[in-house]
């Protein structure tokens, strides 16, 4: 309150936002229910990469040493015939390159992954080398390919020679170098953390899977014949970020836990990740193009996770909201009985199924809602618990005091409170005024002009508030909310 006694508007909502780097408006960052999967899978990817990829750089430094005193000299001058019958003279003037600057990384890498090109060797070598050369070169090589099955990018990414199904999930877990890492970082904790704050983990799993399978496969194709294994979670956290513009699409997203920016803004960033892992970190074309099909995919996985796991809900919150009928008949007192029944017997999903079917079949009916809702409440992070609250905040009948309850229980129940909506929260806001429970209104009016000042019902709330202020004998409140009105 202000010095001269106005109701001075909230400040914005931070709520430890400056965590994640992007929070929706809606549903700010609360270490109450953070984004569990995402901050999981942010710390299992640093792991991997710190445990894995550190001991990595130490067998590789091994494998080139290995590569340059015993195989380099041999396979060189069989490789560029291999690779003119294989199909990779593309792949030949990069090498030809590091072969003149003595950079052996990129040769071991290449031909010690050809998989193809050693068993032409083994089955063929003794016809155009020596047995002494050829036994030296197949005992040499026995070690380099013992040494290169435990790289991880080798043991779990994806390669060309060689389909291994459980490959299209696990490459995504191995980065193939810092850049790459925090790329997919930065990604995961912006477009991530905001895509789990409003819809769940469902719609995180949903593109990081999906888009990892999508990229795999299109890496397989655009490869062509090339011989090296892709890694790397870009192609993950592309369809996530492709999720991500698709539900937010032009709605303002918090930043930093303070500055608001259109959502779009975040495919600029994607696009400098891309970038940088072109140029910066030697990305290959296949890649890029893994990484631009996994983005385009994103909004498939955001509409199959819409059908597939938040269809029930829909269809409960898309339910005729009308006023409730006087009669009830015996089909309805019989199939009520057998809900609770199986509530007693502790059969809870008997009785939720049935429940629901009661609330397809009246939708006006509140008694049934509210033993809905009193199941539901035992997973109050699902988003079924917020649709039905939501519905029982939004009905025009039914008992003031009943829906005060609920309301009151939610709140202290759901840390999110994703049912309170804009519109949702307008409609409590008229309901509790008329019950003249005005402080709850005011709070609940507060909280929702943190979020939206333009929406068209904050008039009509605001009046309501305003007159029940001034009855209460608080002119400087309600002419605060008389200011809404009349801006």
């Amino acid at each position: 309150m202000g010095h001269d006694g106005a109701i001075t508007p909230p400040p914005p909502n931070k709520n430890n936002g400056i965590l994640m780097i992007i929070t929706p408006v809606d549903h700010p960052f609360s270490w109450k229910n953070p984004p569990r999967l995402v901050l999981g899978l942010s710390l299992v990817l640093t792991l991997v990469f710190v445990f894995w990829h550190m001991a990595d750089r130490k067998r590789e430094q091994v494998l080139d040493e290995l590569y340059r005193t015993q195989l380099l000299s041999i396979e060189w001058e069989l490789y560029e015939t291999h690779a003119g019958r294989s199909g990779q003279v593309s792949a030949m003037a990069a090498l030809k390159q590091a072969h003149a600057n003595g950079n052996i990384t990129p040769l071991r890498r290449y031909i010690g992954s050809d998989d193809r090109f050693v068993e032409d060797v083994r089955s063929n070598g003794l016809s155009y080398l020596p047995p002494a050369t050829f036994e030296s070169w197949k005992s040499a090589r026995a070690t380099l390919d013992a040494e290169r099955s435990k790289i991880s990018i080798q043991a779990l990414g994806i390669d060309p020679e060689e389909f291994r199904p459980i490959t299209f999930l696990a490459y995504s877990l191995i980065q193939p170098d810092a850049l790459h890492l925090i790329c997919v970082l930065l990604l995961l904790l912006s477009a991530g953390a905001a895509l789990e704050l409003a819809l769940g983990t469902g719609a995180v799993l949903a593109g990081a899977i999906g888009g990892g399978f999508v990229g795999a496969v299109v890496y397989l194709i655009a490869n062509g014949k090339g011989v090296l294994p892709m890694a790397g979670g870009m192609a993950a956290v592309s369809a996530i970020t492709g999720m991500y513009l698709m539900h937010f699409r032009n709605n303002p997203v918090i930043w930093f836990g303070s500055a608001r920016f259109n959502a779009a803004f975040l495919a600029l960033l994607w696009l400098a990740a891309v970038v940088a892992g072109y140029f910066v970190s030697g990305q290959r074309p296949a890649e890029t193009a893994a990484q631009v099909a996994a983005l385009v995919s994103g909004p498939l996985w955001l509409l199959i996770h819409q059908r597939w796991f938040t269809h029930e809900d829909a269809e409960l919150e898309a339910l005729p909201v009308e006023e409730p009928e006087a009669d009830i008949d015996l089909v309805y007192r019989e199939t009520l009985q057998k809900a609770l029944d199986a509530v007693a017997r502790l059969d809870f999903a008997e009785g939720q199924k049935r429940l629901r079917e009661m609330v397809k079949a009246y939708p006006q009916d509140m008694r049934v809602l509210v033993q809905l809702y009193h199941l539901e409440k035992l997973t109050p992070t699902s988003s079924s618990f917020d649709a039905v609250a939501r519905r029982l905040f939004s009905l025009t009948g039914g008992e003031d005091t009943e829906v005060l309850k609920i309301y009151r229980d939610y709140q202290r129940t759901s840390s999110e409170q994703r049912a309170l909506d804009i519109e949702t929260s307008m409609k409590m806001v008229a309901r509790l005024t008329r019950m003249n429970e005005v402080m709850e209104a005011d709070k609940l009016m507060r909280k929702v002009l943190e979020k939206n000042t333009t929406h068209p019902l904050i008039s009509k709330a605001a009046q309501a508030l305003g007159d029940a202020l001034e009855r209460m004998q608080e002119p400087a409140r309600a002419r605060f909310y008389r200011q809404l009105v009349n801006p």
